[in-house]
Formats: structure tokens, sequence, C-alpha cells
């Protein structure tokens, strides 16, 4: 495995350069090797990526790159053209990337990603822009590129011109069968890479939680992923939430994976987990994704439990908090699921209280249960389930991207089973 990386690649503010240098250095802690720097909206970056960075913002790259050798950590800078790329952009291409190696980088990247589609006209002109440049940078840089189809079960006509005009030794990435791949086996890679002549770059799109699931908080264990896909690939690298302190937990799940795809993901995440004092309560809110969409085992225990009589553990959970412990820095970050969190634990609380009322408080325990439940349906917020979220789980139909009813995540979560339960039996008491 060539490599295990965290990229910076999600759409929103990209991170403040302290919690971008914290994150590196804890990278090399946890066994990564790489960092790519390629947020959607850094304008630079993407929209007008022709221009040169200013020069504090070159000071920053700097900063970085000598913190990730600190870390053995190879930083890439990534440059992102596709949106207007155009025959004659091969020199202004090479010149934003000499400008990073100037600095120091000695990985660079180029991303085509979500970018308008074509054929193998367009899979050759891009390809041919990164050999462009790497014939002009010689053979001391290593590259790590991402096309335009980067989410497939097959080989289209644009990936087959792509992978054919790029470099021998530059690395492509491959989200897997989906943008956001539920499942990703090892044959499939292989067979993939078989047909392209190259060991795909596995590009993993968790935990990042921008678009349509941004509202779900991804703290859950790394699932989906068949032990032999680390043997079938060039490595990982891992595209991580707006939330740079709350993305270690997937960050440190997945490597445990990656770095031993023997491991046990449930112990695998609950020691991630441990390393963010006072987490798990909220952590064990956050587990559902579309890879799993699961809810806590425990948790899930606990609200069944309620239902036949023994209110003591999910009341214990409960009336613990989700705040307790929690870093000062961590707790800001995920400011609006620990109030989420507390709105939900108010509302199962309420429910609890009304199957244990006597008849003569019923229905005033029922009246207030609605009231703090109406409370929590009403955030966009997603914990203990999901009531709903869109993530991009796509298919292809012939050459065409399409999406898949499995990325849509609708349904109730355990406060609105447990509520809605409680009220109905208050509804038919005797």
């Amino acid at each position: 495995m060539t490599w295990l990386g965290a990229v910076e690649g999600y759409y929103g503010p990209p991170l403040a350069q302290e919690d971008r240098l914290d994150l590196v250095g804890w990278l090399g802690a946890h066994g990564f090797n790489a960092y790519a720097y390629a947020p959607k909206d850094d304008p630079f970056h993407r929209q007008r990526w022709r221009e040169p960075y200013p020069s504090d913002r070159q000071a920053q790259f700097r900063d970085l790159l000598s913190a990730g050798a600190d870390a053995g950590v190879d930083v890439a800078l990534v440059v992102s053209p596709g949106l207007d790329w155009s025959a004659g952009d091969e020199e202004r291409l090479t010149a934003k990337l000499e400008s990073f190696a100037a600095l120091g980088a000695s990985v660079l990247g180029v991303a085509f990603d979500d970018v308008p589609p074509g054929g193998a006209e367009l899979g050759k002109a891009h390809a041919g822009g990164v050999a462009f440049a790497a014939e002009r940078l010689g053979p001391d840089v290593r590259w790590v590129t991402c096309p335009t189809d980067y989410a497939t079960d097959r080989p289209t006509e644009y990936l087959r011109a792509y992978h054919a005009a790029l470099p021998e030794g530059a690395d492509a990435m491959w989200t897997g069968p989906s943008i956001v791949s539920p499942r990703v086996s090892s044959d499939m890679a292989r067979a993939l890479s078989a047909e392209l002549g190259r060991p795909l770059l596995f590009a993993e799109n968790y935990p990042v939680n921008d678009g349509a699931m941004s509202s779900v908080l991804h703290l859950g264990p790394y699932r989906g992923r068949d032990p032999g896909l680390p043997g079938a690939t060039s490595g990982a690298f891992f595209n991580f939430m707006s939330l740079a302190r709350a993305s270690r937990v997937g960050l440190a799940a997945g490597a445990r994976f990656w770095l031993d795809p023997s491991v046990d993901p449930e112990a695998a995440w609950r020691e991630a987990v441990a390393e963010e004092p006072g987490l798990e309560p909220l952590a064990r809110a956050s587990r559902t994704w579309a890879g799993d969409p699961a809810e806590d085992p425990d948790v899930a225990a606990w609200v069944g439990a309620a239902l036949e009589g023994d209110a003591g553990p999910l009341r214990a959970y409960l009336v613990g908090g989700c705040r307790r412990d929690l870093d000062p820095a961590l707790a800001a970050e995920v400011a609006p699921w620990l109030d989420q969190w507390d709105a939900e634990s108010m509302a199962m609380q309420f429910a609890l209280m009304l199957l244990e009322s006597p008849p003569d408080a019923r229905a005033s325990a029922a009246f207030a249960l609605a009231e703090v439940w109406a409370r929590a349906r009403a955030s966009r917020y997603q914990l203990f389930g999901v009531r709903w979220a869109h993530y991009p789980v796509t298919g292809r139909d012939g050459e065409d991207l399409v999406p898949l009813a499995e990325g849509l995540m609708t349904g109730e979560n355990m406060t609105d089973r447990l509520a809605s339960a409680a009220l109905e039996r208050a509804a038919h008491a005797t």
C-alpha cells in the first residue's frame, strides 16, 4: 500500500490553518503518510485556478509542508482546473504546479472531479494536461490525480483514454461503484484496475458530510469495505468533514482497517471514540450513514427495554448528558449536534415520564411530550438515526451517472419510536 492519506476536499469553507496543522500532526501519529490540500471552495484551487496564490497563502503552504515533514506526512498540493479546462491550458496548469514545487512540495495533484462529463477526447485532454506538467517538472515529483469519472463499477470511454494518457506512476482516484459507496469489493477494484492498466487509488468519501448529507454527523464505525481492498489498490485517501476534530473518529477507525484489514470494526470504532474524552454519548447517537444505516445497538436495546418497563439504562444514558469532559474545541465544532442531542434527550425523557405516569397525570404529560418532541423534530440536525438525508449513492446507466434510491434515507429515529409508542399507549390506557 503506497498511500494512506486524508484529503481536505469537501464543499464548504476550508479549514483554519491552525486546525489544518494540528490535523497533519495527528495524522502522522495515527499511521497516515499523506495529506492532500484540495478544498473545493478555495477560489485559487478551483474557480480561479489559473491565478497564483497570494504571498500570505504561499507562506501558509510552506508552514503546512514543514508540519508534514515533521509528522512524516507528505503534503500534496492540488489544483482543480476542470470547470473551464480548454486546449492550451497545459502551460497555465504547469505554471501553477511549478509554483507549488518551488515551495518545496514533492507530491502534486490535479483533480478533474465534479465537472461536466465527456468521452474519450475529454479523458485524453485531462490526462494530457497532467502528462505535460509531469514532463516539465521531472522525475522527482509524485502525482495523485482524480478523473471526472471517478465513481464507477466499469471502465468508461473517458477512463480508458484518461488512463492511457496518464504518466506512468501517477495515481488516479476512484471512489468505488458510487460517489458515496455503501460497499466496495476487492474483486471490483482488481477487475477495474486490470482493464485500465494500473492499480486504483481508493478515494474514500467518509467521514465527509457536505451537501445534502450535511445534517448527519459521521462518528460511527467504518464498515462496508472488503478486507482485500487494501491489497487490491495503491492505498486510500479519506475525504473528511469540515469539522477537523470530529473527523478524527472516522479517520482513526478507517486507518485501523487499512493498516490491518482483519480488525473488528466495532472494536476499532470504540478505540477511536475513546481517544476523545467525553465523546461517547454523542458518538453513540451519530453512528448512522448510508453505508451503515443501523442505530447504536446498545441505545436501541435500552429503548426497547424502556418500552418493556425497564427504563433504567436509557434514563441513565440520557441524564448523563453529552457534554461532560468534552474538549471545548471539539464541543464548539459539533455544537449544533450537542444542542440537538439535548433536544432529543428531553423528548425521550418526557416519553419515559408519560410511560410511567398515573392515569390522572397522563393528559398533561402527553401534551408536554408532544411539545418537546415537535421541537426535536423541527431541527435539520440528525441524531439517534436519520429522519432525512440524501447521499450521493450512484450507479451507471451506460456512460451516464445516475442516482440510486439507496441514497435517500428517510424514516423515524429512536426518539420518534419511543415518543409515538408512549403517546399511543397513553391514548389507549384504561
